[in-house]
């Protein structure tokens, strides 16, 4: 990779982890629901662990998203607002979140790897 690869990954992985961020703070929950306090604690702990996933996940879910035209950001604020919703949508922290996503970044590899 150039130079120039290596600067426009970082700057697309930095803008997909500000993006990310920014789901997580405005991801609104309903009040009326007898899973708010769930929900939050939740939001709660994925926020708090944003910086402990690994950055190669960025990357790979930020080029995924580039693939996809935003669609996996959009996929993650529709996940984002099921969080703490049920036991299978109760996450000890962002890379529990964003693990759900690996099968997918795993597809986009093999499938390049067969190329």
């Amino acid at each position: 990779m150039t130079d120039e690869g290596v600067r426009q990954q970082v700057e697309r992985t930095d803008a997909f982890i500000a993006e990310f961020r920014e789901l997580i703070a405005s991801t609104a929950v309903d009040p009326s629901s007898p899973c708010e306090a769930a929900c939050y604690r939740g939001l709660e702990r994925i926020a708090a662990t944003v910086d402990a996933v690994d950055y190669v996940t960025y990357a790979n879910l930020a080029n995924l998203n580039t693939a996809l035209r935003g669609g996996l950001l959009d996929l993650i604020e529709v996940q984002l607002k099921c969080v703490g919703g049920g036991p299978t949508l109760d996450f000890e922290d962002a890379a529990e979140f964003l693990a759900r996503f690996q099968p997918a970044i795993a597809a986009v590899l093999r499938r390049r790897r067969l190329q």
